[in-house]
């Protein structure tokens, strides 16, 4: 829908259904424009997608074939505080070039969470929300003019602030964002580091999980991917799947600390970690994500197979099953 003041909103329930709609209505509502990226549809208005169900994150549309290895270890990666592009790029090798030094990324959103400004927002945020649910002031930032305005950089942060909102004892996120590309940000990768944050910090302040709003002054998809994905069966997963079993982000499931060591010390998986996430999830993944580069797809699928979380073993058995036939 178009509102009355040339902004367009958009209501979904998860990621999937958001993805293939705003496939359709973005022939309608968009028009080409020249980036520094190459030529890209662009919606002629901001864009207001809003989540009712975000924790419904996992991607299934076989033709975008999105990386879940990438998305998982990158919501994690984010969490661990870390900007070295060392992790990130082991899983999707193309992040790399986004690096200024070929060791950090600039724009690191976790490392802005947690260290680049002499505080822990997301530790400041859980704080607040335990002892003043009520504030106005839950605000998360990513941009610094001082490090970003005016910067030569190839790594500037897209999304700039997170805003946080109790009702009706539910955290809601509004994601705030400069510009956008539908496919791989906003619909791709943001989706699921946003939502996951967003679940850790209602789950450390013992909060439901409420809706995510993801606002993008430039909202664009860039050529090649004008076309449309009509949706498929793959893409209900979460309507025929209502309840799964999955670990939900949270400091009795998931601990920072632990987290940090993770990313720093991943090369070899098979260590044993403490916290649910790490052990049950991400152990299992980074071992399928192991013997996949080494072109062993049977084990690979046998790790997979271990994985926890109902949605995010089954993207993953998929996306490896997709590769074997293609092979």
């Amino acid at each position: 829908m178009i509102n009355n003041v040339g902004a367009m909103v958009f209501l979904y329930q998860d990621i999937n259904q958001a993805y293939h709609e705003m496939q359709t209505v973005k022939g309608e509502f968009t028009d080409w424009e020249e980036t520094r990226n190459g030529r890209a549809l662009a919606f002629q208005y901001p864009v207001l997608l809003h989540s009712t169900s975000p924790q419904r994150r996992v991607l299934f549309c076989p033709k975008r074939d999105a990386n879940p290895f990438f998305h998982y270890m990158e919501a994690i990666w984010m969490l661990s505080g870390s900007e070295n592009v060392d992790f990130p790029s082991h899983f999707a090798k193309n992040i790399a070039q986004y690096s200024d030094d070929g060791v950090t990324l600039h724009g690191a959103y976790g490392y802005r969470w947690r260290y680049a400004f002499d505080i822990d927002q997301i530790d400041a945020v859980i704080y607040a929300l335990e002892h003043t649910p009520s504030s106005r002031r839950l605000v998360i930032s990513m941009w610094d003019p001082q490090l970003d305005l005016e910067v030569d950089s190839k790594d500037l942060p897209c999304n700039t602030q997170l805003y946080f909102r109790v009702v009706e004892g539910a955290l809601a996120l509004t994601v705030c964002n400069r510009s956008n590309d539908m496919v791989w940000g906003m619909l791709g990768a943001n989706y699921v580091h946003m939502s996951i944050l967003q679940e850790y910090i209602a789950e450390s302040a013992g909060l439901e999980i409420g809706p995510m709003y993801q606002f993008s002054n430039n909202l664009h998809v860039y050529e090649g991917w004008e076309g449309e994905d009509k949706y498929g069966p793959a893409s209900d997963w979460y309507r025929h799947h209502p309840t799964i079993n999955r670990w939900l982000f949270g400091k009795d499931n998931f601990d920072l600390e632990e987290a940090k060591d993770f990313v720093e010390y991943f090369k070899e998986p098979g260590d044993t970690w403490k916290c649910r996430i790490l052990r049950d999830n991400a152990s299992p993944m980074h071992q399928a994500w192991y013997y996949h580069k080494n072109g062993d797809s049977d084990l690979a699928l046998h790790h997979a197979n271990h994985i926890h979380d109902d949605d995010w073993r089954e993207a993953c058995q998929a996306w490896l099953t997709r590769r074997m036939t293609a092979k």
